[in-house]
């Protein structure tokens, strides 16, 4: 099926197709977590007012913008457990972080 498919597709789209058909199969298998994949569609998603008022501070805010700082806060919101206390390992690590980063 795939190739029937891939052969009516410019070159460029092929490498979408193929990503979607992964992601599909890694979601049905439960592979991929369905609270980050909505963050990678959708973006960073509503916090009530008590997760945003127990949002540590961006460690660098020059390094890491808002827009950066609330998604890797989603992710550890949304996660179900795969990003726990990631933003306050970030913060405690900041340094290796940065030179990862």
């Amino acid at each position: 099926m795939y190739t029937n498919i891939s052969r009516g597709l410019f070159e460029k789209d092929k490498l979408i197709y193929s990503f979607l058909i992964a992601t599909s199969i890694s979601r049905n298998a439960n592979i991929i977590d369905e609270g980050i994949w909505n963050i990678l569609l959708r973006g960073v998603s509503v916090m009530t007012s008590g997760e945003r008022d127990a949002q540590l501070e961006s460690p660098d805010p020059d390094a890491l913008g808002i827009l950066q700082w609330d998604t890797l806060y989603s992710c550890e919101l949304k996660s179900g457990g795969q990003f726990e206390n990631i933003t306050q390992h970030v913060c405690d690590n900041w340094e290796e972080w940065k030179a990862w980063y």
